[in-house]
């Protein structure tokens, strides 16, 4: 007869131990998500003397939501599923575009903070709450137009400084300009980029390009506010 090994616990533990082990796999697979997420990926920039408002392709579109929900976009944002905003391979992020349902004529405008997808064939991935103006939910794709609205108000055309500093983003257009002006005074080359959401326009306080990561956290900290947000357009 092969020996048995058992393990005995008393009441108490054995429940602690199945509850540790279930948070254990919980964080592990929302690490897993996060890692996986659009805005890990390295983005394929066209150079900035091509890109100028107005038409840009047509092509097939996708939205995705749940496990990308809650977890840090290329942008740097928190991705919010239910907002108007996109991912694209090509775009600088903050490029504002109408994207038009070719199926059914419903437009809606979003802003790419995101990159991706990166499905063969596929040219942009729609928020949920994008895919539901333009009524793809149910197919999950559709073929589109996509027209360049507004390229970013600071969009700088060298790769060579692709990084930049968000210092705050509001709901409120007076408070951000309250930071910027404080702000200026230590830096005139801070700005307010606004994004048109669902729920209202949000503000943000930026500054930008650096050439590394390390130059535009250097001068966030010389500015005084080691808690900005230094990322890649």
């Amino acid at each position: 007869m092969k020996p048995q090994i058992r393990v005995a616990f008393a009441g108490g533990r054995l429940f602690t131990f199945w509850l540790g082990l279930a948070l254990l796999l919980a964080g592990v697979l929302l690490l897993a998500a996060c890692g996986g997420s659009k805005g890990r990926r390295p983005p394929t920039t066209i150079p900035a003397g091509k890109l100028k408002p107005g038409f840009y392709r047509e092509g097939v579109a996708s939205w995705y939501g749940h496990p990308f929900h809650g977890c840090p976009t290329a942008s740097g944002e928190i991705y919010n599923m239910y907002g108007l905003t996109a991912a694209n391979k090509e775009l600088p992020l903050g490029t504002r575009v109408r994207v038009t349902n070719l199926e059914n004529g419903l437009q809606v405008e979003v802003v790419v903070n995101d990159r991706g997808p990166f499905v063969k064939d596929r040219i942009i991935d729609l928020s949920l709450g994008a895919a539901r103006k333009l009524d793809i939910i149910r197919n999950g794709t559709a073929r589109v137009r996509i027209d360049i609205l507004e390229l970013p108000h600071r969009f700088s055309d060298s790769d060579q400084h692709p990084f930049a500093i968000q210092f705050a983003a509001y709901g409120n257009r007076e408070e951000a300009l309250k930071l910027k002006n404080k702000l200026t005074r230590l830096n005139p080359g801070v700005f307010i980029e606004t994004v048109e959401r669902e729920d209202g326009p949000l503000y943000r306080v930026r500054l930008g390009w650096f050439k590394t990561r390390v130059d535009a956290r250097r001068e966030a900290l010389r500015m005084g506010q080691d808690e900005a947000l230094v990322f890649r357009r």
